[in-house]
């Protein structure tokens, strides 16, 4: 099982205040949602870093009927199925989802590759590629260039990049849907949303 300095970061108290400081309902992030997935409506999603899961309350109102998910932070695990029993969260990565090929309809994630080593964020692409039958969405801090970013005075636990042009240079048969800007009226804090389908 890999592990990372920034999973430890995660795992840690910094994490476990980090849950308790964004559990906020956020339903303007519903709307985002809606425009950005303009009426695809997958039947099975598995998002990749769900922390307490308000994503796939989201999803849920949306009518996603099988909600997935994978969190390193046990302590959010435990609140995510608090949440909502129905919702699958398990303890686990990225580096190694315990889901079959082709297993979700949409593969996702919201603000958890920025957190992700330079080195390390391909493998996490690959494991969502590899779950994905149909859909990838990334909600993203991009930047045209990769940079590493100081984040509550830790170093080596941010970078903003370029995450759908990197999406599309390891599977250029990706194929750009959708992207949107979202503003903190979204909900977001100036990220951007790239909505991917695999085609053959």
């Amino acid at each position: 099982m890999q592990t990372s300095s920034q999973l430890a970061l995660w795992r840690s108290h910094f994490g476990r205040e980090y849950t308790d400081r964004n559990d906020v309902a956020k339903p303007e992030r519903i709307v985002s949602w809606q425009r950005l997935l303009d009426g695809i409506v997958p039947q099975r999603a598995v998002e990749v870093g769900c922390n307490v899961g308000w994503n796939l309350t989201y999803l849920k109102e949306l009518g996603v009927k099988e909600l997935y998910a994978v969190e390193p932070q046990p302590y959010a695990v435990e609140k995510a199925r608090a949440r909502n029993p129905e919702y699958n969260v398990l303890c686990g990565t990225g580096f190694d989802l315990p889901f079959k090929d082709g297993f979700a309809d949409l593969a996702f994630t919201s603000g958890v590759l920025i957190h992700i080593a330079p080195n390390d964020v391909a493998k996490v692409m690959a494991e969502m590629y590899r779950v994905s039958r149909r859909y990838i969405v990334a909600i993203e801090y991009d930047w045209p260039t990769e940079e590493e970013i100081k984040y509550r005075g830790n170093g080596d636990s941010l970078w903003k990049r370029p995450h759908g042009a990197i999406w599309q240079s390891h599977y250029p048969a990706l194929k750009l849907v959708r992207k949107l800007e979202l503003a903190p009226s979204d909900g977001y804090d100036n990220c951007t949303a790239h909505l991917f389908e695999k085609v053959a």
